[in-house]
């Protein structure tokens, strides 16, 4: 189970909560169109930096992906190619900072001593090499995962760890790739 099979902000355990999140960021202005001036489809390749999480996400190194990009006057769009998953954030100067938090049920079955709920944090750090028509960019992406405060217990998250099996090496955890897109 690996971010190499899933949309570029999420690993594929929260592909489908995230979506959800994501999609309600932003409203798309038609189906595959994202707000703002459209800045076109960028090719991304991320090099997986740091990863306490270990080996059990499948991470792939390089993980190349294309998503859509847009400004609409100081805010940064970015999106799968479809249009769909958009996140948002705000531009200063030629940087951008976009962030989705989101929490789910990590277990595949109850048999634990109760629900894993994990929470998410994706978070995008940006460098374009224009404000307004980018044409590349280089940054990072880095994603946090941590037993969700209140809803779930470390107790309840251990059969999510490697030692019993399951993917996670540690939680908390996270990792973190470089980026660095051009216009396609």
């Amino acid at each position: 189970m690996g971010v190499k099979s899933c949309i570029p902000f999420l690993h594929c355990a929260f592909a489908s909560l995230f979506s959800a999140v994501l999609g309600a960021c932003s409203a798309p202005t038609n189906g595959t169109s994202l707000p703002g001036t459209p800045a076109g489809t960028f090719n991304v390749v991320g090099t997986l930096g740091t990863n306490t999480c270990g080996a059990g996400l499948g991470l792939s190194n390089p993980w190349d992906f294309q998503v859509q990009l847009s400004v609409d006057e100081t805010v940064l769009y970015l999106a799968e190619t479809d249009g769909s998953s958009q996140m948002s954030g705000p531009i200063t100067g030629t940087s951008a900072v976009l962030t989705a938090t989101g929490t789910a049920n990590a277990d595949a079955t109850e048999a634990g001593v109760g629900s894993c709920n994990l929470t998410l944090t994706a978070t995008f750090n940006l460098d374009l090499n224009s404000e307004s028509s980018p044409t590349s960019f280089t940054g990072s992406v880095s994603y946090a995962y941590a037993v969700a405060t209140g809803v779930a217990s470390m107790a309840a998250c251990n059969d999510q760890l490697s030692s019993s099996g399951g993917d996670y090496a540690t939680l908390p955890c996270n990792f973190t790739y470089s980026l660095s897109g051009t216009h396609q």
